[in-house]
């Protein structure tokens, strides 16, 4: 089966995923964001579920090394026993590796070093300014400014990184400009925003000012149409990735909005992390080998949350949330087609 996804004068090609599912350590625990940094270094942010509440902050590389987490455990509320998360949403790093993790049930913002420790946290909750009311997406603008979209009443507003309000705006609704129930956002080279529309169907981009610029997608399961987006990146050349949650895929659009493809998965291959449950278990050794569409059965999206673009190395990662694996794409900008008659 074929690991390029060619469209548009561009090919984006699979080239491997990290991952398995794990409570701690060598593995993800339904991931829901993740932040590329120096040097192939990932940071992942896991939700965790009712049956495996491991919440917590994973620092990898994308060559399968496992560094450190985080985040799993206070001192928020005065207990160093406590999951420090109660619903972990999205991630964010700033130029000094600092992250900042947002968690939608405790509308609060926790800041970790890029060891793990706690900085500091802050947020409260309510509708008005500065206050929080289901932050699901974070995003750091280029002066060092975290901005944070609210899902419970669609506003996006701007705070400095101590948590200062600085200025925001959004209305719940469908109209253009409007939000209902948002998701994910991301920040492009230019300063403009771009957020999920989860309950629209689209993904809207607007200026610092709240002004919108432009909108990708609509409801839909066809070639460009978007069921329920979680997430969406931007990458050097301008092309939008946005996670068609619903839908199992990402669809790239270029920077007019027009769909140039999508993407469904292409995880063909065993990560080393899995390979060695695989290989501590006969049982599940024998189990694959009884599968005959095996390579099909692995290879998709299962329900993707978000996703990064990794502008210096020019990959694509993708959160493949359901199945506990980051899943990467190579970017070429000059793609040529092969000769057929060698």
């Amino acid at each position: 089966m074929a690991l390029e996804t060619v469209a548009g004068g561009r090919a984006w090609i699979y080239s491997h995923h990290v991952g398995r599912g794990s409570a701690a350590g060598e593995g993800f625990s339904t991931p829901v964001g993740v932040i590329p940094a120096k040097d192939g270094v990932l940071y992942v942010a896991n939700r965790g579920s009712d049956t495996n509440p491991n919440q917590r902050i994973s620092k990898v590389t994308v060559n399968h090394e496992f560094i450190t987490e985080f985040g799993k455990t206070g001192p928020t509320y005065g207990s160093t026993e406590e999951p420090h998360f109660a619903f972990l949403t999205s991630i964010a790093m700033d130029k000094d590796e600092n992250i900042y993790a947002a968690d939608e049930w405790k509308n609060l913002i926790s800041v970790f070093d890029s060891e793990g420790s706690l900085v500091r946290t802050w947020g409260e909750q309510g509708d008005g300014e500065g206050q929080l009311n289901g932050p699901s997406g974070v995003s750091m603008d280029a002066d060092g400014n975290l901005w944070v979209v609210n899902s419970l009443n669609s506003r996006v507003q701007k705070f400095s990184p101590e948590g200062k309000f600085l200025s925001g705006f959004g209305e719940k609704g469908s109209d253009p400009g409007q939000l209902d129930m948002p998701w994910g956002m991301t920040i492009d080279n230019n300063g403009d925003i771009f957020i999920a529309d989860w309950n629209n169907h689209r993904v809207q981009k607007f200026d610092t000012g709240g002004n919108l610029l432009a909108t990708f997608g609509y409801g839909g399961r066809g070639p460009g149409s978007l069921r329920h987006p979680t997430g969406v990146a931007v990458d050097g050349e301008g092309d939008v990735y946005v996670v068609d949650w619903m839908n199992e895929r990402v669809v790239i659009y270029n920077q007019d909005g027009n769909p140039l493809t999508y993407l469904k998965g292409d995880a063909v291959d065993v990560s080393p992390w899995a390979m060695k449950s695989i290989e501590a278990n006969p049982d599940m050794q024998r189990r694959r080998r009884q599968v005959y569409d095996l390579e099909d059965q692995q290879r998709p999206f299962r329900m993707p949350v978000a996703c990064a673009f990794d502008q210096d190395a020019n990959r694509l990662i993708v959160c493949d949330t359901q199945r506990n694996r980051l899943q990467i794409y190579e970017k070429d900008m000059n793609y040529q087609d092969p000769q057929f008659n060698l």
